[in-house]
């Protein structure tokens, strides 16, 4: 894997790495038709062989998913643009056991170093052990860098059937925590506007410690399925009552305190997770609406693991779900005057940014 000036005008594969407080997600660019070929100087690095094909791990944890797919990335020097991108992402707590099992590999099959374009907090807590298990140089990308660079790429896709992105955009990422981003319409061009502690890590948390859920996917399913909010929150109606509620002109439904009546015990662990998915969203959509206010914006994206947007096609899926949850909530903070969207591979955008970012930096010093 090289990502030397030269790489922009070669066909060699570039790998993308983004390890966050509870996901790692890789990814792999390369040609189409590409076969790696050691007679003609392809050599296959086995970390790059996993990403291609998952099933050549013996180690990949208990969560875990893949996709590939054919995109056009501009980024590249040739008329064609259009890259095979393979992804690859799984939980965080199995990167060592996975960077021990390619370890094993490349003992039996000694390759040279890779380079590899990568971002998050765990790329660089734990750069030491990537590098040395996995066989590979990290080039270490800024994380807002790679978020927003591999946002454009996945914004700009959406145009031609959704209609043009709107500059400047605010780009909230949801995954431990949360980040507002203000990006302009220039490359390279964004500012942190602001952000928050409540996000992901805080609704699982609470998942964990007040549900016997095990599986992040399994208890948003469960409160989709069987899970009424209202056993847990404090509604209105159980203030004033249906019809005082009405009097006063305020819906019986409408939270007046989360988790309000967790203490009553009646509420079952799918109960409490659709509330606590509707409080950590519904703060979330609140700070967006605002934001995009004070930005004089109408629409927001959101982006990052916890809306999982990785190719999730059936409507019951986890990413559906929590993401038809933030859109109800910005549609209520804002009485449907802010768009809510979400680019297709939302929780790529890192690892994808960070190739992006590395791509862009060799062809200006070029």
């Amino acid at each position: 894997m090289s990502t030397s000036t030269s790489a922009l005008s070669d066909d060699q594969p570039f790998i993308g790495l983004d390890i966050g407080g509870s996901c790692v997600k890789l990814v792999l660019v390369e040609r189409i038709g590409y076969v790696p070929d050691a007679s003609s100087g392809r050599i296959e690095h086995p970390l790059a062989a996993v990403i291609r094909d998952p099933s050549k791990s013996n180690y990949l944890g208990t969560e875990w998913g893949a996709k590939n797919a054919i995109r056009k990335l501009e980024w590249f020097g040739d008329s064609e643009h259009e890259r095979a991108v393979y992804a690859l992402w799984f939980l965080t707590s199995d990167f060592i056991e996975f960077a021990k099992r390619v370890k094993e590999d490349r003992e039996l099959k000694p390759t040279p170093k890779a380079r590899v374009s990568a971002t998050g907090g765990g790329a660089l807590r734990l750069r030491a052990e990537a590098e040395e298990m996995l066989g590979i140089e990290l080039l270490i990308v800024d994380e807002l860098k790679a978020l927003t660079s591999g946002w454009r790429v996945d914004a700009e896709s959406l145009a031609a059937s959704e209609g043009p992105v709107e500059y400047p955009a605010l780009v909230c990422n949801i995954g431990t925590g949360v980040s507002l981003v203000s990006v302009g319409a220039a490359h390279g061009e964004y500012e942190r506007v602001s952000g928050s502690g409540i996000g992901g890590a805080t609704f699982w948390g609470l998942v964990q410690r007040l549900t016997r859920f095990t599986s992040f996917g399994e208890a948003v399913t469960a409160a989709k399925l069987s899970g009424d909010p209202g056993q847990a929150d404090t509604l209105v109606g159980d203030i004033y009552g249906v019809d005082t509620s009405k009097a006063i002109g305020m819906p019986a439904d409408l939270v007046a305190g989360f988790l309000g009546k967790l203490g009553a015990g009646k509420a079952t662990d799918a109960d409490v997770v659709a509330a606590l998915l509707r409080m950590v969203t519904s703060n979330l959509g609140q700070l967006a609406v605002f934001q995009a206010r004070l930005m004089g914006v109408s629409e927001v994206w959101f982006t990052g693991g916890f809306v999982q947007c990785a190719g999730d096609k059936p409507e019951d899926s986890v990413g559906r779900i929590v993401r038809l949850a933030l859109a109800e909530a910005v549609s209520f903070w804002s009485a449907g005057a802010t768009r809510t969207r979400f680019p297709p591979d939302a929780l790529l955008l890192g690892a994808l940014g960070a190739v992006a970012a590395s791509l862009n930096s060799l062809s200006q010093a070029m």
